[in-house]
C-alpha cells in the first residue's frame, strides 16, 4: 500500500476534478499548479507541469512554505507526520525543455538552505531531467557535489525513463538508514514509478557544551 504519493508533471489546475476527488475520498493533498506565463490563459492544454503530495487517511500532511518561487523548476513541500515521527518531503520538477543552468543550481541551493535548519529529516524526490548515470557530465558532478554539501545522498540506481537514463531522484540524509528504491514501469508514463520505505524517525538531538568566562 502507498501511504504518501509524490507527483510530478500533474497537468492539474485549481479546478481539477482529480484533486477534488482525492480530497473527497479522504486523502490530504498539498499541491502547486504549473505557474502560467504572463498573458497565458490557464488551460490543461498548456499546463504541462504541476507538483503534488498526497497522503492517505491516518497520515498527517501539512503544507510547508518554502519562501521562494524558483524560476527554473517547480516545487512543493509538506511535513509528513505519523504518530510521533515526522519528516519534510520536497517534490521538485525540472522540465526537460528547460536548460540546466547556473541559475538552476543557485535556486536549488537556496531551497536546500531553507530546509537545512529543520529538525526533521528531509526527503527530496522528483524529476530533475539530468542524466545522473553519466558520472563525468558536468551537470551530474555539480548535482552530486551540491547535495553532498547538504549531507544528502541520491538513492536511485536504476533506469527511470523509457529511453534510458536516471532522470528521477530520491535524496535522503546520509546519516540516516538508506532506503532501497524500487523502480517500476507502470506503462502509463514514460517515467517509471519510484517506490521506497523511509525510516521515518527523528534524528537524535545534538548537544554542545560551551564554557564562557563571566
Amino acid at each position: 500500500m502507498l501511504y504518501v504519493l509524490l507527483l510530478c508533471e500533474t497537468w492539474h489546475d485549481a479546478e481539477s476534478v482529480s484533486i477534488r476527488r482525492l480530497r473527497a475520498d479522504g486523502f490530504t493533498v498539498v499541491e502547486r499548479t504549473h505557474p502560467c506565463r504572463r498573458n497565458e490563459v490557464a488551460s490543461l492544454s498548456v499546463n504541462h507541469g504541476g507538483v503534488a503530495i498526497v497522503a492517505a487517511t491516518g497520515i498527517r500532511l501539512t503544507s510547508v512554505n518554502i519562501g521562494v518561487q524558483p524560476s527554473t523548476f517547480e516545487c512543493v513541500a509538506a511535513r509528513v507526520t505519523s504518530g510521533m515521527s515526522s519528516c519534510i518531503v520536497l517534490v521538485v520538477y525540472h522540465p526537460e525543455s528547460a536548460a540546466v543552468t547556473a541559475t538552476f543550481f543557485c535556486e536549488l541551493a537556496d531551497v536546500l538552505d531553507r530546509f537545512s535548519t529543520y529538525v526533521e529529516p528531509l526527503v527530496l524526490a522528483g524529476d530533475i531531467n539530468i542524466r545522473l548515470e553519466c558520472s563525468t557530465d558536468p551537470h551530474t558532478v555539480e548535482f552530486y557535489d551540491l547535495f553532498a554539501s547538504y549531507g544528502l545522498d541520491q538513492q536511485v540506481q536504476d533506469v527511470t525513463h523509457d529511453q534510458g537514463g536516471i532522470l528521477d531522484v530520491v535524496c535522503t540524509r546520509g546519516d540516516l538508514p538508506s532506503p532501497t528504491v524500487v523502480v517500476r514501469d507502470v506503462t502509463f508514463s514514460d517515467h517509471h514509478q519510484l517506490q521506497w520505505v523511509s525510516p521515518f524517525q527523528h534524528p537524535p538531538p545534538v548537544y554542545t557544551t560551551a564554557h564562557r568566562r563571566l
